[in-house]
């Protein structure tokens, strides 16, 4: 108890603070669903909530680990374009490299270096886009489908006690 005590004043003296929450308010789990606590958390100083007044902290789908990954985010930072994402599987099909090789020496651009990579990476990621569908399926959908129906069935036993049957 005097180290929670302990770490509570630590806290004060810092005077930070806790960012409103959005979505579940669990984010840890015992594996048979016995238990749920909200152990992970955002504690921040009056200055960033100042710089940064609307900053919140959500709660992600855990998929398959006991914790679930916390995001911190402020509506008003623009943080870029998304990222380019390669799949696992992609690289086991045997035409993977073939798309890439192909789309990569067919693609010609004139300017500075900087800006030819840019636009080569913007018509591979177009390729791979169509050629993930056109091979997989659209991917990105099934697998956020996946994870909101996880989600979905663990939010209805996160206000319940799960039976004998459910938390094996």
């Amino acid at each position: 108890m005097n180290d929670i005590k302990e770490f509570n004043d630590w806290i004060e003296d810092l005077e930070l603070v806790e960012p409103p929450w959005m979505g579940r308010q669990f984010t840890w789990f015992r594996p048979n669903g016995t238990s749920r606590r909200k152990l992970d958390r955002f504690l921040l100083s009056p200055e960033w909530l100042d710089r940064w007044p609307t900053t919140i902290q959500s709660t992600l789908p855990r998929n398959f680990s006991d914790h679930c990954p916390i995001l911190l985010r402020s509506s008003s930072v623009d943080w870029g374009p998304k990222p380019f994402r390669v799949l696992d599987c992609w690289m086991l099909d045997k035409s993977f490299k073939d798309i890439v090789s192909n789309c990569w020496t067919s693609s010609q651009q004139s300017g500075w270096g900087g800006y030819v990579l840019k636009e080569k990476i913007k018509t591979l990621k177009q390729a791979l886009k169509k050629w993930n569908k056109e091979h997989f399926g659209d991917t990105f959908k099934r697998v956020k489908r996946i994870e909101e129906e996880l989600s979905k069935l663990e939010e209805e036993t996160s206000h319940r006690q799960l039976s004998t049957q459910e938390g094996m």
